[in-house]
């Protein structure tokens, strides 16, 4: 069987959303390769995957890299099959349709979208969690709110503040976004812009609290997010909709 390979590099929700396709070709024998950006090695660093999943750097050497470049930028909603590879064209899907753009990662590869949380599986570690709990100091047992108002573009002010404790989801020396998973399960209330923490927090399947999310977009929308998100998410077009009830 010819190798997949799945170019998606960058965008750490991205990376995590994709599990299961790579899970799905993974399951039928084929090696897969899913070259990333050296900036976002740590979430496959923080992700179980099969054997046959190969994550290389797009910035080092690899197998099928000439094909990988040249391919790179084209959009094609199926497979593109090669003399001797599989190749996914998924990081430009938003190209075609940007309000699909996670859809079409699916459509793309040929594989149900509905279930893909399932097949995360994150390799935590609960001792570096819990450190970066007290470290915040949230150990005192006060009921808090994660607040997130950045994603990768830019900086929403959410302007009415929470009835909980605030504590805001930030850049730590030393921590990934996946070792506030504690954080994440142990919080009262969460409220973020659309951004990669919204499909960990699906993943992790926070259930029981509340779940707030602002649209990073303008003019807003969520079309991208309808068939990806399950939890029970409360949205808001606009800050200053946000309303903690």
């Amino acid at each position: 069987m010819k190798p997949v390979i799945i170019f998606q590099p960058g965008m750490a929700g991205d990376l995590i959303f994709i599990q299961k396709i790579a899970k799905t070709y993974a399951a039928q024998g084929r090696r897969v390769i899913m070259p990333v950006l050296e900036k976002h090695k740590w979430v496959y660093d923080a992700l179980v995957m099969p054997a046959n999943v190969e994550t290389p750097l797009l910035e080092d050497e690899f197998d099928f890299k000439e094909e990988t470049l040249f391919l790179g930028d084209k959009i094609a909603l199926c497979p593109i099959e090669g003399p001797n590879y599989t190749y996914l064209s998924l990081f430009f899907s938003w190209r075609y349709a940007p309000e699909q753009t996670m859809d079409l990662k699916y459509q793309v590869a040929g594989v149900e979208m509905a279930d893909w949380a399932d097949y995360v599986e994150l390799r935590r570690d609960l001792a570096k969690e819990e450190a970066l709990f007290k470290l915040l100091g949230l150990d005192d047992g006060v009921p808090y709110a994660l607040i997130n108002e950045t994603c990768s573009s830019r900086t929403i002010p959410f302007p009415h503040r929470a009835p909980e404790k605030e504590i805001r989801l930030q850049m730590i020396e030393g921590y990934s976004l996946i070792d506030w998973s504690t954080v994440i399960e142990r919080a009262a209330r969460i409220a973020t812009v659309d951004t990669s923490i919204v499909l960990l927090i699906e993943a992790l399947k926070i259930t029981g609290t509340p779940l707030h999310i602002v649209s990073r977009y303008q003019p807003p929308s969520f079309r991208e997010l309808q068939n990806v998100l399950k939890l029970e998410w409360l949205f808001y077009f606009l800050p200053e909709h946000l309303a903690y009830l």
